[in-house]
């Protein structure tokens, strides 16, 4: 009889924490549909540095003129050709371009000899009006949204813009590169809490 009674209470126990169990995974589940995971924070890396604005390049679109049109005429515009400039890639030929607007300006290398072209970097300060970027980051991007997207980078910086000012800065840094050439560099500023620049650096290597 005794060993009956503990059968049924070892039972009940069992039953009790497979239920508990499978409650508690259910909430993780449900949790986890706001929680970007590694690899999707790395996707989304990958999608914003290549190009952060709402368009699907193709090999043979010309980003001067994507710019001038989708910013209108440059407030100060200048071109070059010159070395790539790594010591690697000396001999790789490249018509150098900058475009720059108060809020905004773009470096564009073009190869000559070797086909291909690249924002160099870009450079964005946020105010009213944003422009059209993917994910919908605009002057109301929350760092929370930034870590949603990007992750919780490890290169996180606060730094003190001017000596009177108790204010900082924090500076996201985030790194990607593949097999390929490139190697893309997003710092994303925030200052006062508030969302103020974006910056993409690319660095090229043949």
């Amino acid at each position: 009889m005794n060993y009956l009674k503990n059968l049924i209470k070892i039972l009940l126990i069992a039953q009790c924490f497979s239920l508990s169990l499978s409650l508690s995974l259910l909430l993780s589940v449900c949790d986890n549909k706001e929680i970007v995971s590694t690899k999707q924070n790395e996707l989304n890396l990958v999608d914003f540095v290549k190009c952060p604005f709402n368009e699907e390049f193709k090999n043979n679109t010309n980003l001067e003129k994507y710019v001038s049109k989708k910013f209108g005429k440059p407030d100060n515009f200048r071109k070059w050709r010159s070395s790539l400039g790594d010591a690697a890639s000396a001999d790789i030929i490249v018509d150098k371009i900058k475009l720059g607007y108060e809020n905004y300006s773009f470096s564009i290398y073009r190869g000559i000899n070797k086909r291909f072209e690249v924002f160099h970097e870009i450079a964005m300060i946020f105010t009213l009006d944003d422009p059209d970027l993917k994910y919908g980051l605009n002057n109301g991007t929350t760092i929370k949204d930034i870590e949603k997207l990007f992750g919780k980078n490890g290169d996180v910086k606060n730094i003190q813009r001017e000596e009177n000012d108790t204010a900082s800065d924090t500076i996201y840094y985030y790194v990607y590169s593949d097999d390929g050439p490139y190697v893309y560099h997003l710092s994303i500023t925030f200052r006062r809490g508030k969302l103020n620049s974006i910056d993409i650096n690319v660095n090229i290597s043949f």
